[in-house]
């Protein structure tokens, strides 16, 4: 069991790296970038080859024709494909570990050299040579064979590849200080040449001298925030000025121009992964990785961005590796080795993949987010940064959370705010699928990178479960231990109030409002209990005679659920009900729950409901209030009103008002002719 330290690094190296055969004298080792798997050739084949990958583990045996320079799976293995020549590529049939026979697949043009070949697709293979690009299709895959479908003539020294992105791009042209990049996209069956573009290479010291070129190993293409992104490293060309990291970003009509600048602000031999969107950038030298988020960049100059790092350098987590042929000791301990981090045999491929061909080892690169948020001390940066990554939320809602109990309020407004954005946000990404409206992504992709990305939403129920009630608890359970105390000295404990979380929630509902979200009546519940049980009522009225809690029937029920502890909650509760114009019936069942028969009566007339209120209610109600001429009033009203609807006073026999007609005839005597009469 390999076992890793317990430095507080941003990286760590997956705990089960894929073991392989290490490079030997006999052994050759490939990475297939398509399928992300190690392969292993040794004696040329004869004596096997291992191929290792996630989920994915296989040998088999091929024919010793001459030293291997490439050797790749076609994407459903069915093909292995094999360069030994400068060139032409073998492709031989596969199926369950056994090779089968194939076809020799030649350079169209016999002067040409082979500088590679990639698999767009499980059966497009395309040749990169020094004259350009040669683009082919199986036709047949019971008897393997492949057509012709299109060819480009450029003059290519080399190129970089993206399976990820699926982007080919070949270096077509170079002067002392620029290089010209073609890319090409591809579908299946289907080939895309976009515009080319050129990338500075000369460092912020000046031109670059003769001996400073950019080189394939220099350049990295990923998916930042959705959008198809070439990472290009500047060297500068004296070692008193610091590397730079151009990105190139790729806009909606498929050219590319560079967007960001990342101030690596240190010199040497890097390397590059993209993981989350988020830009890390390995340093040899200092053995430290820096960690770059695009969105957070601030200084712009001629539309171009600067960013820097989101924190100061860490080094990956200390590993160790439990050796392959290591005897256990009489502890039955593992013996493990430390790994050497950043040694010169490692080599990164995208998106996360470290592979260190000495040791044998491939592993996955993971972000550590919990020790990146112990590390940034502007909250407020962090929370933006947090929010962009996938699975952060637990993490977002406990830096809200550490941020109140510390007491650092002043930026907890603009954290609150960059929540909300991000919620409203997915709220009209809903409402627009629900309309039948494409979510546009912000750029046109073959391969599908240019899908809306999801990064961390908070809704206001988990704000609620995970950090504001929980909060509220522990204030009032607090203040409510230590109540003696205070009653003893007179002093209040620097702790957690609950007056302070009662601020921090009308804060949250202030920013909720701010970009247009209905606040949800659990939070205005939240701070009108906290406020009763500490008998704060004058501050309760001022939020609610200043609307600094919105009107609503929750809300307007839940104050006078409170009205024996509160009185003013009734008054309060009905000015609400009226202001929102929709609460009619619940205006006069308060009204009728407090003996208000009259109110009632005249409030049902004013809104235009006095034909269609319920009779026996308010005949109820005046009756238990025990007041003859408030029962003869109402009792008179309901007859006008059957008198007028129907020509008889008489009540149907659905309305169930035979009790009330039998109180009025007793204490009135019988029911008048009202027909001469208007209601």
């Amino acid at each position: 069991m390999d076992k890793t330290g317990d430095d507080r690094g941003y990286l760590e190296l997956s705990r089960s790296p894929i073991r392989f055969e290490p490079v030997s004298k006999v052994t050759n080792v490939f990475f297939d970038d398509t399928s992300k798997e190690v392969l292993s050739v040794r004696g040329g084949g004869t004596l096997g080859v291992v191929v290792r990958g996630v989920g994915r583990d296989h040998t088999f045996r091929m024919e010793d024709r001459g030293t291997i320079s490439s050797l790749k799976f076609s994407p459903d293995h069915s093909v292995l494909s094999v360069q030994r020549s400068k060139n032409s590529v073998e492709l031989l049939s596969y199926s369950d570990g056994e090779v089968g026979p194939g076809i020799v697949q030649e350079c169209r043009s016999k002067s040409a050299s082979l500088l590679g070949f990639i698999w767009t697709n499980k059966d497009d293979l395309v040749l990169v040579t020094d004259h350009g690009i040669e683009f082919y299709q199986q036709v047949m895959k019971e008897r393997l064979s492949v057509r012709h479908v299109r060819s480009y003539s450029l003059v290519c020294s080399w190129f970089v590849w993206s399976t990820e992105c699926g982007l080919l791009l070949l270096c077509v042209g170079a002067t002392p200080t620029t290089t010209t990049l073609q890319p090409f996209t591809f579908k299946p069956g289907q080939s895309n040449k976009l515009s080319k573009f050129e990338v500075e290479v000369s460092g912020s010291g000046g031109a670059n001298s003769p001996g400073i070129t950019l080189g394939e190993r220099d350049v990295y293409v990923g998916s930042v925030y959705s959008q198809v992104s070439v990472c290009i490293l500047k060297h500068p060309a004296t070692p008193t000025v610091a590397a730079t990291l151009d990105v190139y970003t790729q806009n909606k009509d498929g050219a590319f121009k560079r967007t960001h600048i990342c101030r690596l602000e240190l010199t040497g031999r890097f390397a590059i992964n993209i993981i989350d969107s988020l830009i890390i950038v390995h340093h040899q030298a200092s053995k430290t990785s820096l960690l770059f988020d695009i969105q957070l960049g601030s200084e712009v100059s001629n539309g171009v961005t600067s960013v820097y790092p989101i924190t100061v350098p860490r080094s990956v987590q200390p590993f160790s590796l439990v050796e392959a042929d290591a005897v256990p000791s009489a502890s039955s301990q593992p013996i493990s080795v430390p790994c050497e981090l950043y040694a010169p045999t490692w080599v990164v491929f995208q998106p996360d993949i470290v592979i260190d061909a000495r040791l044998g080892c491939m592993w996955h690169l993971q972000l550590r987010l919990d020790c990146l948020a112990e590390a940034v001390e502007d909250k407020s940066q962090l929370v933006d940064c947090l929010l962009r990554r996938k699975q952060a939320k637990p993490l977002v809602l406990s830096v809200v959370r550490q941020v109140v109990e510390s007491g650092q309020l002043a930026s907890l407004g603009q954290i609150f705010d960059k929540i909300n954005l991000a919620y409203r946000q997915h709220l009209d990404s809903i409402l627009q699928s629900q309309m039948g409206e494409s979510v546009s992504s912000p750029t046109p992709s073959s391969s599908g990178v240019g899908s809306e990305r999801r990064g961390v939403v908070i809704e206001q129920a988990e704000m609620y479960s995970s950090v504001l009630a929980p909060l509220m608890e522990e204030a009032e359970k607090y203040e409510s231990e230590n109540q003696d105390q205070a009653d003893r000295t007179g002093e209040r404990p620097n702790k957690l109030s609950s007056r302070m979380v009662v601020g921090v929630v009308i804060e949250y509902t202030r920013s909720l409002g701010g970009v247009g979200v209905t606040v949800q009546h659990f939070l205005h519940q939240l701070v009108i209990n906290a406020l009763v049980r500490a008998r704060q009522f004058y501050q309760l009225h001022q939020l609610l005679q200043y609307h600094v809690l919105a009107d609503s029937k929750p809300l307007a029920c839940l104050l006078l659920s409170l009205v024996g502890v509160y009185s003013a909650g009734q008054q309060l509760s009905l000015d609400m009900l009226r202001r929102l114009n929709t609460a009619h019936d619940e205006i006069i069942e308060v009204l009728l729950s407090q003996h208000q028969v009259t109110p009632a009566l005249r409030y049902a007339r004013s809104v235009g409901l006095a034909e269609s209120v319920s009779a026996r209610k308010f005949l109820e109600a005046a009756m238990m209030s025990h007041n003859l001429q408030v029962f003869y009033s109402t009792f008179t009203f309901f007859a006008l009103r059957n008198t007028k609807l129907r020509g008889s006073p008489a009540f149907a026999k659905g309305e169930h008002c035979d009790t009330y007609v039998e109180h009025y005839k007793k204490h009135f005597g019988d029911i008048p002719d009202y027909s001469s009469q208007q209601l």
